[in-house]
């Protein structure tokens, strides 16, 4: 055993650190993902939040008169529900089929990121009829 060397050759050195660098790649394409997911899910929580708050306000009017404000103006919002940010929130009020006295209240909030998203939702509200 004298004069012979133990350790790894060059080519087992190069073997192994492409194999690494193979799975910190992969690891790396796979944490990007997760982050680009985290803010859509970010993304949509506030648009249904501002969709929500809308949804409540507008539902605790006594009288509520046919209206669509997603056909010509809407409010551009931040997360905060503050004026000037890149939500699109719009609401169309309806008399539904289900029963008179009843309306329809929609709200759209709508943002663009990578793609055009939007959140939409739904309820039926008493309305009082209102005698002028």
């Amino acid at each position: 055993m004298i004069g012979s060397e133990a350790g790894f050759s060059y080519t087992e050195v190069l073997v192994s650190a492409a194999v690494i660098a193979v799975g910190v790649m992969g690891f790396s394409l796979n944490t990007i993902s997760v982050i680009r997911n985290n803010l859509n899910s970010a993304s949509y929580t506030v648009a249904a939040n501002l969709a929500q708050d809308k949804l409540e306000q507008l539902s605790a009017q006594s009288a509520l008169h046919s209206e669509d404000r997603c056909a010509g103006s809407s409010e551009h919002l931040s997360a905060g529900g503050v004026p000037g940010g890149i939500y699109d929130r719009c609401w169309r009020i309806q008399d539904s089929n289900l029963g008179s006295g009843l309306k329809e209240v929609s709200v759209t909030v709508r943002w663009q990121d990578s793609v055009e998203r939007a959140v939409t939702l739904s309820t039926l509200v008493f309305s009082e009829k209102v005698t002028p």
